[in-house]
Parts: structure tokens; C-alpha cells; sequence
């Protein structure tokens, strides 16, 4: 036995996979619990919640089928696996290659904001909800001429009246971002909160395209049924996004950690996108609040980063 096939066998995971097997993680999994205490039905999304709507909740007129933008949903199961700084270098990176960039932050944690080094005077997009307020106001500048949405200062009441509104108004987002007033021509790239929540329902809802973040690591492996079957009744759209998996923060000098991505390659096949390796020069840039991309010369992580992007523009169908 392979020392890949020793890492499967720690999670009771064989290499080969059946076509059919989502089906069979669907009916194991059944309901997954939501991190606010309601749950989700993995076969069809739907949400169990009895709370009526409160004051704050209006509802906002939009056309599904009207042209939107291309909606990218950063995703993950496991935290720490470096979401928030991925999401910046994307918008970055796509916006180098004459993508026109908005980048929205929809965790409570409110970490874009650091990433990007944008002012944290102005409200962002949680309390302005909340007052039913307009998300034009919140858009500010950040790298390469991206836009960036920060969640913005909340508290724990703040963020639990919008979790529920959210949870009960599963187009809740779509209405947002149908205001806007974007173009077909832009991409929207979302930061999700980690794990199973209303915020990442909400992403997956609007999402053209999936980018689930994991790192080499046996946490991220033995998530991977979760994910999927996550990700599984909105793969069964009429529209599916396209879903991609990505691994962060590779150290090709461990050896468990190439073994790793070995493991992941097996698991995941195709819809495994591309390799980001770990690069002190982000973690800088994280501190310093300027451009992962800026001055990192000949960085394998720029490489990576400069390819992923390549790789998200290209046509569905592209070799």
C-alpha cells in the first residue's frame, strides 16, 4: 500500500471513487447542522427556521434571469486555510489581466478590510443592511483598481438579526448585488465565512463559480466529503456553478505536505484548479496592508496566483 493509500485509509476513504458516490455521502450526511443553530437539508438546500420577520427585513424587486455579473464564491469547510488573503490576491491578479474587480467581504470577521488596508470609518455592508441603506456607499478602492465591500464593524446583536435574516431570505444577496448596478462585464469575488452557515448559502445561491480553499493537511481532507455534499443540490441547478478546488499554502520542503496533494489529486481529480505554494511575501503584505502582488519578485506564489487567474478567465470549456 502507498503512503497515499495509508492517508485515505485514515479517514476509512478508499483512492477509486464511484460515479454515484455523491449520492451515497448525500444519504449519509442528511442534514448538516448550521453554525446558528438551524439546519439545512443537504438534498435540497432547504432551510428549517420558524422565526418571523422582523421590521428591517424589506425585500428588494429583482429579475433572476437579467444580465449579471460573473459571481465567484470563495469557500471552505476548515478555517485558517488562507481564504481572505487568496480572495485578495485574486481580485488583484484578475484585475491585472483587465477584469473589472469587486471584491465583497461576507464574514462577520471583517478581515477583507485589513487585507486590503481600506479605512474602517465607513460603515460596511452588515449595518447597512440593517438600515436598509444603499451598498453604493460602502464601495471602496483597493489593489490594481479593484473595489472592495468590507462586512464592516458589527456587533454580536447586529450580526445575529442579519444571520436570521438571511437565513429565512435565501435571495437575500441576489437583491443586493441586482441594485448595484453592475455590468456582465465585472466579477464579484465573494469571502465566505468558514464552515456551514447562512453566509456561505447565501454565496452559493449567486455563484457562477465555486473555489473551495483547502490546504495539505489531513483537517482538509477528511472534509472533502462535507463539501461536496455542500456544494451538491446546487451542482443539480439548471445553471450549476463551476466548481473548483484549490490547495494553499503548500510547503514543497515537507514531504507529508507533497505526500498530501498526492492524496488530493486522487480524491479530487479535475476538479482539483491549481497548487498556491506559502510565500512569507503575503503574510507581509497582510501586515503592511498593500498589495500581495507588488514586489514579490520571482515568487513561486505570484506564479501561482498569476496562473489560478488565467485558469478562473478561461472559457468553461477551454483546454
Amino acid at each position: 500500500m502507498s503512503r497515499t493509500d495509508d492517508l485515505f485509509a485514515l479517514f476509512g476513504k478508499g483512492v477509486s471513487r464511484d460515479p454515484e458516490g455523491r449520492n451515497a455521502r448525500l444519504h449519509f450526511f442528511g442534514t448538516i447542522p448550521f453554525d446558528d443553530g438551524t439546519r439545512v437539508n443537504a438534498k435540497d438546500g432547504s432551510r428549517f427556521s420558524a422565526n418571523t420577520p422582523y421590521a428591517y427585513e424589506h425585500s428588494l424587486p429583482f429579475d433572476a434571469n437579467a444580465p449579471h455579473p460573473t459571481v465567484m464564491a470563495v469557500v471552505s469547510v476548515n478555517g485558517g486555510v488562507g481564504r481572505s488573503t487568496l480572495v485578495t490576491a485574486l481580485s488583484s491578479g484578475l484585475q491585472r489581466l483587465g477584469e473589472s474587480v469587486v471584491a465583497l467581504d461576507l464574514d462577520p470577521q471583517n478581515a477583507l478590510r485589513q487585507h486590503f488596508g481600506v479605512g474602517h470609518e465607513l460603515p460596511g455592508i452588515g449595518r447597512t443592511s440593517l438600515i436598509n441603506g444603499q451598498w453604493q456607499s460602502v464601495l471602496q478602492t483597493g489593489f490594481a483598481g479593484c473595489q472592495v465591500m468590507p462586512f464592516g464593524d458589527t456587533d454580536v446583536q447586529q450580526q445575529e438579526n442579519l444571520q436570521r435574516w438571511l437565513t429565512r431570505e435565501p435571495t437575500w444577496l441576489a437583491q443586493r448585488l441586482s441594485v448595484l448596478g453592475l455590468s456582465e462585464l465585472q466579477t464579484v469575488i465573494i469571502d465566505t465565512p468558514a464552515g456551514n452557515n447562512a453566509y456561505l448559502h447565501q454565496a452559493l445561491n449567486v455563484a457562477d463559480i465555486v473555489l473551495v480553499v483547502v490546504q495539505p493537511d489531513a483537517a482538509c481532507l477528511g472534509t472533502l466529503d462535507q463539501m461536496e455534499a455542500l456544494l451538491a443540490p446546487y451542482r443539480e441547478r439548471h445553471h450549476p456553478p463551476r466548481c473548483h478546488f484549490v490547495i494553499n499554502q503548500l510547503d514543497e520542503h515537507s514531504a507529508f505536505s507533497l505526500d498530501m496533494v498526492e492524496a488530493f489529486k486522487l480524491r479530487l481529480g479535475e476538479q482539483l484548479l491549481d497548487v498556491v505554494h506559502r510565500d512569507l511575501s503575503f503574510s507581509e503584505a497582510l501586515a503592511f496592508g498593500s498589495d500581495p502582488l507588488d514586489n514579490v519578485g520571482q515568487s513561486l506564489a505570484s506564479d501561482d496566483i498569476n496562473e489560478l487567474c488565467r485558469a478562473l478567465t478561461r472559457p468553461k470549456n477551454a483546454p
